[in-house]
Parts: C-alpha cells; structure tokens; sequence
C-alpha cells in the first residue's frame, strides 16, 4: 500500500479509533494527569504519530489544552498530511495557528499547543536524542507491535519523568475475524497466515512485539520498570445495519482486505488463484451488506516508576 493510500485508511480509522478505545482506560489517563497551565504546559511526546489523529482527538475530548507537542514518525509524508490536516481543521474550529519550517502553534483563549513535527525512525531518534528529554506523558498509538519490545520499550519509558504517564493504545493482540465464512480452512488458513506475517516481521534482525503485542505488553511493561494503572479492550467492531455500513466503513473493510492480499501475495502456504478468489468473495460480501469484522486490541495507561 503506497502512502496516499495509507493515508486515506488512517483517514477512516479515526472514526472507528474514536469509537473503539477503552473508556476506562481513557478516564484513567484523565483523572492521572497533573493540571496543565499556560504557564506550565505538558511535556508530550508521540511515537508514530501518522497524520496527527491523537492531537486532533485529544484536543476535541477537551483534554489537550497546554502543551508542548512533539509528534515523531518515519514518514515525512504522513507528517506533511498532520501538518496540512491540523491547520484546517483548526481554522474550521475557530483556532488561531501559526505554521513554520519547524512545527504547528494551536493557541486561543484555552489552548497553546506547539506542535514540532519530526520525521525519523523511532529507534534512530532514540539513539540520537540520548538521554532523552524528560516529558510528562509518552504516546504510542497503533504502533508498538513494529517495535522490539525489550530494546525499544525501555528506550521509549526512559523519557518519561518519573512518575510520567505512557498511554499505548489498539495494541493488535492475536485475533480477526471475517464472518460470514466463506471457505472455513481456507479462511483459518489466510487469517492465520496473515498474523504469521506479523509475527515474522523483523527490526534490525530483532522480532517486533508482532500479532501479540497486547498481551506481551502486560509483561514487557513491568519488566522495563513501569507501573499499570489500567488496561482494557479496544476492539474493532464493524458490522452492517440492515444491510448499510456506517459511513467509510466499506471502504476500511477495503482498504484491510487489500492490506491482507499485499501481506500474502507471495506466499507460498497459498495459491495466488485461492487468493484472489477469497478475496472476490469477501469483497462481495461488503457490497452486499454481509460481511462483519472483529479485531481484538488493548489499550494501556501506566506510570513510569
């Protein structure tokens, strides 16, 4: 998937995102959090921050309103499409902006957000940046199951202050489900597949935390010196209301399907024309209002010890 369509996916997962992450977690986080004031902003730093989804929702769940921003990912593309994405939507919301080489200022009578924008890999900038600066809150959105966990999680908790809080949030633990069924063994075979692709994924010869991610992470949490204040489900879950999808819903289911396609192509656990023909039928099935998605996920709010 190229980055215009990727960008168009994460486009439609912030509706579904929006609706999927785990109250309890969220009202922990919440509650957790110190005062920010204009004078004393929150120190915030995201890992893999694509087009900037976590700044505009924390900012309209009227949580963000003092900070300093910094949004860290691999792609420049994603972050050129955070920049543009965030400047309208702020001059849509009535927000003053200001927009530079370096970042993004949200400011009004509530708000001052500075934004800075940096386009690197995680573990690059980890090692760069060492010692990290200390922040108040770490983010990590849709992310840590393409990172090692005992290399890179500790890296990411050591800047936090102590005592600053993590939020890691639709960590992929393990399972998807397509119904109806097309062909049983033949989508067990795919589905299966497709995590197996996850978790043979490499960074610098190391696993990633993979299909599992979430439930690895209860443990690598605690092992890299942290404590849990809450964890909960933030499941996936799209189905048709007589025989309608909610809207961009049949274009997400789409744009997974592809996803799934692209990881097994080469595969040689499948023929090409199985594929292909499972894929057929499943694409079918949105058109027809039939087909229903389920993708277990965790969300995390912790401290750092």
């Amino acid at each position: 998937m190229d980055d215009t369509t990727f960008i168009e996916y994460l486009k439609l997962k912030k509706t579904l995102d929006d609706r999927s992450l785990n109250r309890n977690v969220w009202e922990t986080l919440v509650s957790a959090m110190p005062k920010a004031e204009r004078e004393r902003p929150w120190r915030v730093l995201e890992i893999g921050a694509g087009i900037g989804t976590m700044i505009q929702r924390l900012i309209e769940w009227d949580f963000l309103h003092f900070a300093s921003y910094l949004a860290l990912d691999a792609s420049s593309a994603f972050l050129a499409e955070a920049r543009h994405r965030l400047s309208d939507w702020a001059i849509q919301n009535g927000f003053d902006f200001h927009t530079d080489e370096s970042g993004l200022l949200i400011n009004d009578a509530f708000h001052e957000i500075k934004i800075q924008f940096v386009a690197q890999e995680v573990d690059e900038w980890l090692a760069a940046i060492n010692p990290c600066p200390k922040t108040d809150l770490v983010i990590a959105h849709a992310f840590l199951d393409l990172i090692n966990l005992e290399t890179t999680l500790p890296l990411i908790l050591s800047c936090l202050r102590k005592g600053g809080l993590f939020y890691f949030t639709i960590n992929f633990d393990g399972l998807t489900v397509i119904e109806p069924p097309v062909n049983e063994p033949l989508d067990e075979l795919i589905l299966s597949l497709y995590h197996r692709t996850m978790e043979e994924r490499l960074v610098e010869g190391r696993p990633t935390a993979g299909a599992y991610c979430g439930r690895r992470l209860l443990c690598a949490l605690q092992k890299a010196g942290s404590s849990l204040l809450r964890a909960g489900a933030s499941d996936w879950v799209i189905h048709p209301v007589e025989g309608n999808y909610l809207p961009g819903e049949d274009r997400f289911l789409r744009f997974l399907l592809q996803m799934v396609e692209e990881s097994l192509r080469e595969r040689s656990e499948i023929e090409p024309d199985q594929l292909l023909e499972w894929l057929k039928h499943r694409l079918q099935q949105i058109e027809q209002g039939k087909l229903s998605l389920i993708v277990h996920q965790l969300d995390f709010v912790g401290r750092r010890i």
